[in-house]
């Protein structure tokens, strides 16, 4: 026999179905977002690694300064178990623009092969097939005539390259050119007609899969082999895993998931409150109900699972929903904003069980376990109880006079909130929940603001030199370091040997280096809690040495891990390491050869890498912006909704005593109105203690770098202004449903 109580199922949806809207809403909303981010995400690492291999990717590459002979190549080959191939590479100018240009036969089905976007391969002596971003920053489509140096040619394609996805145009460099730098194919006729000399460039792979360390000693050991019988003729020796133009892009992709990660765990704590909320305040709501059930001879079991079903079927159907927009339209939309800034190939959908676990099987989980308890919880008082209009005994409340001066409505406002203290409390844990959701996405975008300000303002020098040889400046604007790379835990560390610092320094006055020990920066005594006179270790990144580093002062300096050291005890660490002279100077040195300098880094430089950063980041940041003020909209309503519902018969009561609506609203809304400014008062500056916490500990165990929490002193203001702007849009939907509230509903008093 069909269970009776199904027949309420619709009449308890229709008498509730705000309440399940916004249920639904949030459910659709936060599955959405996440399942359309997770598998957006996921399919495009999947794709990017499964290209890297059908279009087999290098191990790694090195150039020379003049072209190597065979005897070279092939005894590498044979003693190292690899495959070295011929990848040079001509860089030709399109007004200014630097376009590294390879014959296609070099690469087409060998190595580093490449994915045709739109258009066709060059096949004739004046035609050229370019990079897709640097395409689409400069507004240049296939048919477009393109001048060079070296001629006319039409574009005829537009490519994604298996090695070049971030648009680097040297290693060093710190943040990728889409917008004066391109890689270009065209046909090996039409590379050899060129006027422009060739970069001896060499790709190699090894002949078996080799583990991560295998990868590392064979490419040390390859390296230093290379660098002997080549005559330390290399000008770069870049294994795969230390290549940006592979690496960059992929790594930006993976790190966003964390993000992503925060924000949802976030949401899911914001949606089993709610459910826990709204199932208690529905047990309270139907007590009676439930009393007569019970003496109908229903278990508290058959009320349970009848109580379970309709937020379940709620849920499975915001699930649903959630999960077919973030499959279409929101899923296309979140990997839109990483084709704007990297090369990917062809990018393919795949079913992400992570995502239908984290996003549909979790949260229904979710929903059924906090649901359960509240109404084991709430349904275990006799059946008397409930056919009192109660869930459980209680004593009865002693009013303390309150003050004559305080007039009627205000005396009723203290009443109203006494009586409501429960729902109140509630509402406070809700808004703390709502205001960590909000602050997290507010703070994001000023966040990376301050971090790019704090990387301009921490160049130590208007010019900063690396190079490649041994080259010396005679300039009195220019001061001489040494600089080497080592680990500390998972970041990169940049150590400086200094000849000049303190008062006889123009760049690093504010350091005072003893023999022996270090200054460090910030970004670095921040993320692994270094101590000033405290030591912590780094170690080299192709073998087991370990160095161990005495601090003797901390630096302001952001933007990178910095350690410096005076040269001496530089020389006297790094023995016989592979290391690079610098220069800090205040000018352009132009005495030093093109071919000598391996990086240099000005204010432009930085400036470019910081507003790369925020094309990359910046749209998926206001994008959990939209989406958290969203959700503490919905939040504030649902526990907003709560208090008036619960109110509804002391309302038609006040009805009956002749209070016009602007009265009972004043008693009611306005009563709510306080503790929600007052929760916010107290929720705002509690949540951002959180979050800063939170957002610590993530940087440290999940994130590579390191980023400063910082919350923009006008992101106070603008969580309250949303708090009372969601507060009044509330109260005029209550206003509204309050004047409909009947008389007659005053008669069920006991």
């Amino acid at each position: 026999m069909r269970n009776p109580l199904y027949k309420r199922l619709k009449r308890e949806f229709k008498s509730d179905i705000g309440k399940y809207i916004v249920i639904f809403l949030f459910v659709t909303i936060m599955v959405g977002l996440c399942s359309g981010y997770i598998v957006g995400n996921e399919s495009m690492i999947k794709s990017f690694y499964e290209t890297q291999e059908t279009l087999k990717v290098e191990d790694g590459h090195f150039e020379s300064m003049t072209e190597l002979n065979d005897s070279i190549i092939e005894a590498a080959q044979d003693g190292y178990k690899l495959t070295i191939f011929n990848l040079y590479y001509k860089t030709i100018d399109h007004e200014g623009h630097n376009i590294r240009t390879y014959a296609k036969e070099d690469r087409k089905g060998i190595i580093n092969d490449y994915e045709v976007m739109l258009g066709a391969e060059p096949n004739a002596l004046d035609e050229i097939a370019l990079d897709r971003t640097y395409c689409d920053a400069n507004g240049i489509k296939v048919g477009d005539t393109y001048e060079t140096n070296e001629g006319t040619f039409k574009v005829v394609g537009i490519v994604a390259l298996s090695d070049y996805s971030a648009l680097f145009e040297d290693n060093a460099d710190a943040m990728m050119n889409v917008k004066s730098f391109s890689i270009a194919i065209v046909t090996k006729a039409a590379f050899d007609n060129m006027a422009t000399d060739s970069k001896y460039n060499y790709a190699y792979k090894f002949n078996s899969k080799l583990s991560e360390d295998e990868l590392d000693k064979k490419n040390e050991k390859l390296m230093t082999y290379l660098y002997l019988i080549t005559n330390k003729s290399l000008t770069s020796f870049i294994p795969y895993k230390d290549n940006q133009a592979i690496q960059f892009a992929i790594e930006d992709v993976e790190n966003d998931l964390v993000f992503l990660e925060i924000f949802f765990y976030l949401i899911m704590v914001g949606l089993a409150f709610v459910f826990a909320i709204t199932t208690k305040n529905k047990i309270e709501q139907e007590a009676k109900t439930i009393g007569t059930l019970k003496a109908m001879g229903y278990t508290r079991w058959n009320l349970i699972g009848h109580y379970l079903l309709l937020p379940s079927l709620v849920t499975v159907a915001g699930a649903i929903a959630g999960n077919i927009w973030g499959y279409t339209s929101f899923k296309d939309f979140t990997t839109s904003l990483y084709y704007r800034s990297y090369s990917f190939g062809t990018f393919h959908t795949f079913f992400s069980p992570k995502a239908f676990i984290m996003t549909t099987i979790i949260p229904l989980i979710i929903v059924l376990l906090i649901s359960f308890i509240i109404l084991v919880v709430n349904l275990h008082a006799p059946t008397k109880v409930f056919l009192q209009g109660k869930t459980k005994k209680k004593k009865k409340a002693t009013l303390r006079p309150l003050p004559a001066k305080l007039g009627m409505i205000n005396k009723m406002q203290f009443r109203v909130i006494a009586a409501n203290k429960g729902t109140y409390i509630a509402m406070f844990i809700g808004l703390l929940f709502a205001n960590l959701i909000l602050v997290f996405g507010l703070c994001l975008n000023p966040m990376l603001d301050s971090f790019k300000k704090e990387i301009l303002n921490s160049q130590v020098a208007p010019y900063e030199y690396v190079l490649k040889d041994n080259y010396s400046v005679d300039n009195p604007n220019a001061e001489k370091i040494k600089v080497t790379s080592l680990y500390v835990g998972i970041d990169t560390v940049q150590v400086i040997g200094v000849e000049k610092f303190g008062s006889e320094s123009k760049y690093l006055k504010d350091i005072d280096l003893k023999p022996g020990e270090v200054v460090i920066s910030k970004d670095l005594y921040q993320k692994y809690n270094i101590k000033q006179g405290g030591t912590f270790e780094a170690k080299e990144e192709y073998s087991d040495k370990v160095y161990t580093l005495k601090v003797s002062q901390l630096k302001d300096q952001a933007g990178a891990f910095y350690v410096y050291m005076d040269m001496a005890t530089f020389k006297e660490y790094f023995k016989g390491a592979q290391t690079l002279n610098g220069y800090l100077s205040s000018e352009e040195l132009t005495e030093i050869p093109q071919d000598s300098i391996y990086t240099v880094i000005t204010i432009k430089d930085l400036q470019a890498a910081s507003d790369q950063m925020s094309l990359s980041m910046g749209d998926v940041f206001t994008l959990f912006d939209a989406f958290a003020i969203i959700l503490f909209v919905l939040i504030i309503y649902l526990l907003a909704k709560i208090v008036v519902e619960k109110s509804a018969t002391a309302i038609a009561m006040m009805k009956i005593l002749g209070f016009n609506p602007i009265e009972i609203t004043r008693a009611y809304n306005l009563s709510t109105g306080i503790v929600v400014a007052i929760s916010e008062l107290i929720a705002i500056p509690v949540s951002s203690l959180l979050l800063s916490v939170l957002w610590k500990a993530i940087m440290k165990v999940r994130m590579k770098g390191w980023i400063t929490f910082y919350l923009a002193p006008w992101i106070y203001f603008a969580m309250f202004g949303i708090a009372m702007a969601a507060f009044l849009v509330v109260f005029l939907i209550e206003y509204l449903k309050m004047k409909k509230i009947p008389l007659s509903l005053a008669l069920k008093r006991e």
